[in-house]
């Protein structure tokens, strides 16, 4: 591969990742959320109950982060946190009717995003695509 080709490859991620964080930025802010914050409301939305470890896990970020996300998220009356009637050690945590109502205003917002990235792409597009970016991040989860 020559180095003219690298930095195309460099480039472009690096022109992708931003676009696609502005794009998605300028989304949630029209439903005044964070992207981090959207992503868990969707994760709950399909999984609530979820502990705060796993969160974490999840979003790939400290113990700390989520539960200063989460301290924000309750404030605004989108979750509330529990301890686990089986093991008190556990915090789970579960979306309100609030945070139910706006999931699916970011469902929408999501939508928006979906169809502007993905203009023009056949399903096998999707797929592909799909399979070389799982490929992708498992290299680079494997060092």
């Amino acid at each position: 591969m020559s180095l003219e080709t690298s930095i195309e490859d460099w480039t472009l991620l690096a022109q992708f990742c931003q676009a696609y964080r502005t794009l998605s930025d300028n989304l949630m802010d029209e439903i005044a959320m964070h992207r981090a914050q959207a992503t868990l409301v969707c994760q709950l939305f399909a999984q609530d109950g979820t502990t705060q470890s796993e969160i974490a896990n999840q979003l790939g970020v400290q113990g700390a982060t989520v539960t200063n996300m989460l301290q924000r998220m309750e404030e605004a009356g989108l979750v509330t946190r529990q301890r686990d009637h089986e093991d008190n050690r556990l915090v789970r945590v579960y979306l309100t009717e609030e945070g139910r109502d706006k999931e699916r205003s970011i469902h929408e917002q999501f939508a928006k995003v979906e169809a502007a990235i993905f203009a023009g792409f056949s399903d096998e597009d999707r797929s592909i695509l799909r399979t070389l970016l799982h490929r992708m991040l498992g290299n680079m989860n494997t060092g």
